[in-house]
């Protein structure tokens, strides 16, 4: 017997969920609809997808890996419908645009708002994503374009560059160093609690190695996997930190101060795509970018703040 769309929707729900009751509250029919269409997808299956209990089902270590499919393929199928609804009420579709998390207030200013502004007739959808994520989405089709900065290696991706970012140290307002004359280096950020990027990023090997080059140990002692992590941490412990791109909405986080940083360190910022024809509202947006001139550094300041003493 084949599986169904509704067994497959029943199955997830019951999983998101976590019981059978609540499943069918999500899905608006009875709780009995919903063991049936559990029962039959199992006999489908041919293996148990839950531990039955007297109170409550336990998905099976089968089930969780079979789950990872079947949301992947609701998820999609819910682009396809969102997809139809923009072309009905819009006119053009949608674009899906993956967007790190670093780079997420510089897109959105600098590309989506004019963007959106001059295509009115396309819907956006921003997922916000690792970059590790994101390429495994456009992998899969379920992202049209996606906006990095880390190096590409994946194969069966294609990069373009459309900018360069310019890293900063950023300090609580605070901190000694935020009354530093000039830029800050290495051997400034020696002795405090330094907040790093987690070891799979590429921008934490590049720090690294601008540290090992200078002989300079650190005080490593928090690291976070994404730039508002890393910002709340130092504002919270009073430690000092290095990242890829000071966008307008650090700039004008009252608890922070951005510092230039010597020698600097710089990085591309990539368009990604996956291989093959990209839907007319991708292309849209592509051609549009490339016409712009995108500044993701101008918000960092050259010299000390305007009230702070040098």
């Amino acid at each position: 017997m084949a599986m169904t769309f509704k067994q497959l929707e029943a199955f997830h729900a019951v999983i998101v969920a976590g019981s059978v009751t609540r499943a069918a509250v999500m899905l608006r029919v009875s709780q009995p609809a919903i063991s049936r269409l559990l029962a039959d997808l199992e006999a489908s299956a041919g293996f148990a997808l839950f531990v039955r209990t007297a109170r409550q089902l336990s998905p099976t270590e089968r089930a969780r890996a079979l789950h990872a499919e079947v949301e992947r393929s609701l998820v999609g199928l819910g682009q396809i419908e969102e997809v139809a609804r923009a072309l009905r009420e819009r006119g053009e579709g949608q674009l899906r645009l993956a967007v790190i998390p670093s780079l997420l207030s510089a897109v959105t200013g600098q590309m989506l708002a004019p963007f959106a502004a001059a295509h009115r007739s396309i819907s956006v959808c921003v997922e916000v994503a690792a970059t590790l994520d994101a390429l495994d989405w456009l992998g899969a089709r379920q992202c049209d374009l996606g906006i990095t900065f880390e190096p590409m290696s994946q194969p069966g991706i294609e990069a373009e560059t459309i900018g360069t970012t310019e890293a900063a140290c950023v300090v609580p307002r605070d901190h000694p160093l935020a009354r530093h004359a000039g830029p800050v280096g290495p051997a400034d950020l020696a002795g405090w609690a330094f907040i790093s990027y987690r070891l799979d990023s590429a921008f934490r090997a590049d720090v690294d190695r601008l540290f090992e080059a200078a002989a300079i140990r650190r005080d490593l002692r928090f690291e976070a996997r994404t730039t508002a992590a890393v910002c709340e941490l130092v504002a919270a412990t009073g430690g000092v930190a290095i990242i890829p791109c000071p966008g307008p909405a650090l700039a004008a986080d009252a608890r922070l101060a951005l510092l230039p940083l010597r020698p600097g360190l710089s990085s591309q910022v990539l368009l990604v795509r996956a291989p093959g024809l990209l839907s007319p509202p991708a292309t849209a947006f592509t051609d549009f970018i490339r016409t712009r001139r995108l500044d993701f550094v101008g918000v960092l300041p050259s010299s000390p703040a305007k009230g702070q003493r040098p």
